[in-house]
């Protein structure tokens, strides 16, 4: 699938503010205050005020840790009754977070971008405009059968989490520690000390 601009820009967000976890980023939380969740929304450029409250912040890890759990139900699952279940957890909490954040979509277009679907306006707070960009880019993820885009990093030790953009869903390492090139030194190594 060849993702649209949209598509692919906010699942990166997704897959960022997943990695923003203490149990993922190296140098512990990284969403623990309202100039982080500005900083973040700015990387990821968010349109209308970049104003964060401390509930912000509150809501925005309630929905990381959320999305989180049933996300990684979905990376584990290997059964197709698994996958349904995982599918359908997923779900759940996408329909709880376009209740909560009010949304109602609207197509825009503004700045750089092309036209695409806004779930909130511009004036809603930045957690609730952070939900619905997950919700939207979770929707399309699994109306286009693709939720096994995302995933874990295969490093054994790494815990980041990764959206598999590659035609043959080959991606199996984060793009955060170099940590494809540091297993496949490691592998190189093994093998050569093995011949030695």
């Amino acid at each position: 699938m060849a993702f649209i601009y949209d598509i692919r820009a906010n699942l990166t967000m997704l897959v960022d503010l997943l990695n923003t976890s203490e149990d993922v980023a190296t140098d512990g939380d990284e969403l623990t205050t309202a100039a982080k969740l500005r900083e973040f929304a700015a990387r990821h450029d968010f349109s209308g005020p970049l104003t964060a409250t401390k509930s912000d912040v509150a809501e925005t890890l309630r929905l990381r840790e959320r999305f989180a759990t049933a996300l990684d139900a979905s990376i584990l699952a290997e059964t197709a009754d698994e996958v349904e279940t995982a599918t359908s957890a997923v779900v759940d909490e996408i329909n709880l977070t376009l209740s909560d954040s009010g949304s109602v979509p609207q197509l825009v277009k503004h700045d750089h971008w092309d036209w695409h679907l806004h779930a909130t306006g511009a004036q809603a707070s930045l957690a609730d405009r952070v939900a619905a960009d997950v919700a939207l880019v979770l929707i399309d993820l699994i109306r286009s059968g693709d939720l096994d885009r995302l995933g874990r990093c295969a490093a054994d030790d790494c815990r980041a989490y990764l959206a598999d953009f590659s035609r043959n869903r080959s991606k199996r390492f984060c793009d955060t520690g170099g940590c494809a090139n540091r297993t496949h030194v490691a592998a190189f190594r093994a093998r050569h000390s093995e011949t030695d």
